[in-house]
């Protein structure tokens, strides 16, 4: 597996794990059941850990591009909304070239 693809699957991985697609275990923890305040919180702390994993990894525009189309990809096969993805994958575009 390629650096690219370890990183695509490793942001899907975080993605599913704080915004899933269905209950887990029955606590209703869903995307659709989450608080408008926790949302914003997760994808706060997912930007900044794109944007480490980012810089972690040293890719540039094309290598970058080409790990949040795989992602993009991961994602809508998984089932979440081509909304939802497409809003995302704009926001860490934008997100994971801002300066700290």
């Amino acid at each position: 597996m390629s650096k690219i693809d370890q990183l695509a699957e490793s942001l899907f991985v975080k993605f599913q794990h704080d915004f899933p697609l269905t209950d887990t275990k029955g606590a209703g923890k869903s995307i659709k059941n989450l608080p408008k305040k926790s949302i914003e919180q997760r994808l706060g702390q997912f930007y900044q850990e794109v944007r480490e994993a980012r810089r972690k990894h040293r890719l540039w525009v094309i290598g970058w591009a080409r790990a949040v189309l795989k992602l993009q990809q991961r994602l809508l096969t998984a089932g979440y909304p081509n909304e939802v993805v497409s809003k995302l994958l704009l926001a860490m575009i934008f997100t994971s070239n801002k300066v700290d």
